[in-house]
């Protein structure tokens, strides 16, 4: 299962007597904001609440918003701070789409997308080579700075050097080489 990629749009303020919580969002998030029905709370100790707003509206320039869980006004009382947080699409890929690519680095095949995991940080691509190995790549800009889909169906990645040298590979003349086969 791949875990979803979220973004923090805001946090979550107190509750009054009728159940209200008081939600302050960031600028540029307000429009999108007011269409969002699904919703996640990030409370401190990575704890993570899935919630569905059920209700809201605007008093004195504030927002307010009530959900159809029950126990959010309990846990907030426990937290100091609160994020809101939404699910974040344009970073969202399905595994299916990248599975079966190519993937090129400088210019060379370095294999093609096997599998994909998520390791408790990130989403990590596994490249199954010609040399029957495998090369783990973490999901993230610094690697594949373009999405496939900008790029025609390809995985292009840079800044490998380091993990091609983690993973016992090496890049020379176009080809990749396996460490151990050189001595």
């Amino acid at each position: 299962m791949v875990s979803p990629h979220l973004i923090g749009i805001g946090r979550l303020g107190g509750v009054d007597s009728e159940g209200w919580h008081h939600v302050m969002i960031k600028p540029e998030f307000r429009e999108g904001f007011d269409h969002a029905v699904d919703l996640y709370l990030i409370f401190e100790e990575n704890r993570v609440f899935y919630v569905t707003i059920s209700d809201r509206k605007q008093s004195e320039k504030k927002t307010w918003v009530r959900f159809a869980e029950d126990g959010i006004a309990e846990e907030r009382k426990l937290h100091r701070e609160v994020f809101l947080a939404i699910e974040d699409e344009e970073v969202q890929q399905d595994e299916d789409e990248l599975l079966g690519l190519d993937v090129v680095y400088q210019g060379s095949l370095l294999g093609c997308v096997v599998d994909m995991f998520y390791n408790g940080a990130q989403d990590v691509l596994v490249i199954s080579t010609a040399l029957d190995t495998e090369i783990l790549v973490p999901l993230v800009e610094h690697y594949l700075p373009l999405l496939p889909a900008e790029t025609q169906g390809v995985v292009f990645l840079e800044n490998m050097e380091d993990l091609l040298l983690a993973s016992g590979h090496k890049l020379q003349n176009g080809q990749l080489f396996y460490s151990e086969d050189e001595a």
